[in-house]
């Protein structure tokens, strides 16, 4: 009796020891695997695209602009069709044509957000038939369908590729590129109304980029990745900075864990920066990975890489508790109009 006790204790023990085990597993897993990333829709009616806009405004999503890079592209931007419409979505599913020529003419790497209860749209490269150009132009709009142009050239010089934020209850533009100047830029300006300027920096620290993004967390700008002229490696940015006040900056990372990147975005969600996707110059593709960090310092690469092909140029918002992201060009050089979003529940 005594030895068959003994027995059924032994055996006691080893199953509580598996279970904990599979519990330590499982939450293991639950931290590392985020929720499975949710197509929504495969093909938008909005035709495929990149480089365009999108903001949340009015608990609506709504996305502007781009190109359209088709099946035939010939390695030249400048000859892609340039869009001017404006869609708008209540649930990211079900999209609605608002307009199919804005007064803002077909323009892609537009500078958006949303400050004093208005979109604005700032700068970005308009095509036309004659005299494509980029732009130093400001737009505002109450409700998405009309636009109203404020300025007609701000102080801050054309560019595209740029990065435009709402900090400190002002309005800021960052970085940016005119290609026919072959102009870099690493200056920083701000506004309170979006009409009267002020350069906060004419040469930041940071090496002059586009396609980079800046994220508000923690009240500071958070500047990561982007990349210069060429196609080597070197251009291609993975480092950080940060600021308190757009004038003073502090590199946080030459290196980030993430690889160098371009045309990747980022949000801020569940009190974290975000990073997604985005284009490797030195791999020469999309990545399909995904990282995030609570303190903008230390990051950490969720457990599985995303279900859609890695892409660049696409946009990213936060929308009913949700990552969403929409379009871009994958590591095929295909041009997309898909939908997907993540709650990323289990971090």
């Amino acid at each position: 009796m005594g030895n068959f006790l003994q027995r059924n204790k032994k055996i006691l023990f080893i199953a509580i020891c598996l279970i904990i085990a599979l519990g330590i597993i499982l939450v293991f897993l639950n931290k590392k695997g985020p929720e499975e990333w949710k197509k929504v829709v495969s093909s938008a009616p909005w035709s495929t695209r990149d480089s365009h806009g999108s903001v949340v405004f009015k608990d609506k999503i709504w996305l502007f602009g781009g190109i359209d890079g088709g099946k035939n592209f010939d390695g030249n931007y400048g000859n892609l069709p340039h869009k001017s419409d404006i869609w708008v979505s209540e649930n990211g599913e079900d999209w609605e044509l608002v307009a199919e020529d804005a007064p803002w003419g077909k323009r892609r790497s537009l500078g958006m957000a949303v400050f004093n209860n208005k979109i604005w749209l700032l700068g970005g490269f308009e095509k036309r038939i004659r005299n494509s150009e980029h732009k130093n132009d400001v737009w505002i709009s109450e409700d998405g369908m009309n636009w109203e142009r404020v300025l007609s050239s701000a102080p801050w010089s054309p560019r595209s590729g740029h990065s435009v934020n709402v900090f400190n209850d002002k309005i800021w533009v960052i970085g940016g590129v005119n290609f026919f100047e072959r102009e870099l830029k690493n200056d920083v300006w701000f506004s309170e109304n979006g009409i009267n300027w002020t350069e906060a920096v004419s040469s930041a620290p940071w090496p002059g980029r586009y396609d980079h993004t800046v994220t508000v967390f923690k009240n500071k700008l958070w500047l990561m990745g982007g990349c210069g002229f060429g196609e080597s490696a070197a251009s291609t940015k993975d480092d950080i900075w940060v600021s308190e006040n757009g004038e003073d900056w502090e590199l946080v990372a030459e290196d980030a864990p993430w690889s160098a990147r371009h045309g990747h975005t980022s949000v801020v969600f569940e009190d974290k920066i975000w990073i997604i996707s985005g284009w490797n110059t030195k791999e020469g593709k999309g990545l399909k990975d995904v990282w995030y960090s609570g303190d903008g310092y230390t990051w950490e690469k969720t457990g599985k890489d995303t279900p859609w092909k890695g892409r660049e140029d696409h946009t990213s918002v936060v929308f009913e508790d949700k990552i969403w992201v929409m379009g871009g060009m994958d590591s095929n050089w295909e041009w997309r109009n898909d939908v997907w979003y993540s709650a990323f529940s289990n971090f």
